[in-house]
């Protein structure tokens, strides 16, 4: 790879990875979705725990933004080495993400935690996972619908709900990652809601992720992991967040559903790859078996539209040998001829008797002999009259001596 391409790849993916993760960054922090400046009790450390979470998407889902900003700079033919250093760049460029979040967790308080440390190590974890979750965009495009799906799914959700709370004199809700918080929802029923929220929307993008990758003729290997990356995404973030502490599980009952996320994806990609739609059939399909088309079937069935008729061919007409027979069998018996029946009659020939010369056979007389059959000219070399004669008298004489 040339250094002025190289060059421009690596700038590309790693500006771009930037920009996401402060573009998106500034968007959470202006909505309330993420402020890590908060002063937290013991009893809030799961809100901070969720905000961790939060992070950890920003780092991952910048990488994957840098890399599909990367990927139509690829050089023709490129191979794994060469995008392993483009998804590592991204992830250089996500890396940003830490000192934009490590800055205002100074004035953080939480009760048993350094924010600093934590939130820069959540970020930094972040990045490092989002190094894969590029390179999966720059490898497959399966991928890219997966996680581009789940990112914008993910990001309406958090819309949904800080908008009915930025009205004046209303209160900022605590944004879940993937959880839809909404402030006109009571704290049970968000609580049930986050609990299928991550699985059903990992499960619906797999089904139709998987159904689009089956229309485009793909593997079945490729579309049944087609729902793979973007819940993946999901799933990691919560990992590196963990699941809380608190005696209201407010952390712990989306990061069970975040767990199953993943798994969720891939069920709905596998449901895809495996659903076989049957072949349309006619109203008088199923009728009857002799309605079908096939080696058995009437010679005036209609033919299926997935069975087409067997190719008829046209008669022959009758050879001449075939005529000759059809006409000599319309005879009477006693005008039938041998060649018409193929039977030949021949006049019956003495027994044969290997013990009784030849001139005694010559004077015995056979009971249903008419006609004596004429005698075969010798063959061969040695096989002459006199010869014979004596073999012959020899093997008679055998039983008398």
């Amino acid at each position: 790879m040339a250094f002025r391409t190289s060059a421009k790849l690596l700038g590309v993916t790693l500006g771009v990875a930037a920009l996401a993760g402060a573009s998106q960054l500034g968007l959470a922090y202006g909505l309330g979705i993420v402020a890590p400046n908060r002063a937290l009790d013991i009893t809030m450390r799961d809100h901070w725990t969720a905000e961790l979470a939060w992070v950890a998407w920003f780092a991952m889902t910048s990488a994957v933004v840098g890399g599909m900003a990367g990927r139509p700079h690829l050089p023709k033919g490129s191979g794994a080495g060469t995008r392993l250093v483009t998804a590592t760049a991204a992830g250089l460029g996500a890396a940003v993400v830490v000192p934009l979040t490590m800055q205002p967790a100074r004035g953080a308080i939480v009760a048993g935690v350094q924010p600093v440390l934590v939130i820069g190590i959540g970020a930094a974890l972040g990045a490092a996972a989002g190094i894969f979750a590029a390179y999966a965009a720059l490898s497959r495009q399966v991928a890219r619908w997966s996680l581009t799906a789940v990112g914008v799914a993910i990001w309406a959700l958090a819309v949904l709900s800080v908008a009915p709370s930025m009205a004046p004199g209303k209160t900022l809700p605590w944004v879940r990652l993937g959880v839809l918080d909404a402030g006109f929802l009571s704290s049970s029923v968000t609580q049930r809601t986050a609990l299928f929220t991550m699985p059903a929307l990992a499960l619906v993008s797999g089904v139709a992720i998987g159904f689009a990758a089956r229309r485009r003729g793909m593997s079945t290997l490729t579309i049944a992991l087609a729902g793979l990356a973007g819940p993946a995404l999901l799933t990691t973030a919560y990992l590196i967040a963990g699941p809380g502490s608190g005696p209201g599980r407010f952390q712990a009952v989306p990061y069970w559903a975040a767990m199953t996320a993943a798994g969720a994806g891939v069920l709905g990609s596998v449901l895809a790859a495996v659903l076989r739609t049957g072949p349309s059939t006619g109203p008088s399909s199923g009728s009857s078996s002799g309605s079908s088309t096939g080696p058995g079937s009437a010679p005036g069935a209609e033919p299926t539209p997935h069975r087409p008729p067997l190719p008829k061919r046209d008669a022959r007409p009758a050879s001449a040998i075939a005529q000759a027979a059809s006409a000599a069998a319309q005879r009477p018996e006693e005008q039938l001829r041998p060649s018409d029946t193929g039977v030949f009659s021949m006049p019956d020939a003495p027994s044969f008797d290997g013990f009784t010369p030849p001139q005694q056979q010559q004077h015995q007389p056979t009971a249903t002999a008419t006609a004596q059959v004429p005698g075969q000219p010798q063959r061969g070399r040695g096989r002459r009259g006199n010869q014979a004669d004596e073999v012959t008298e020899w093997v008679s004489g055998l039983g008398n001596g």
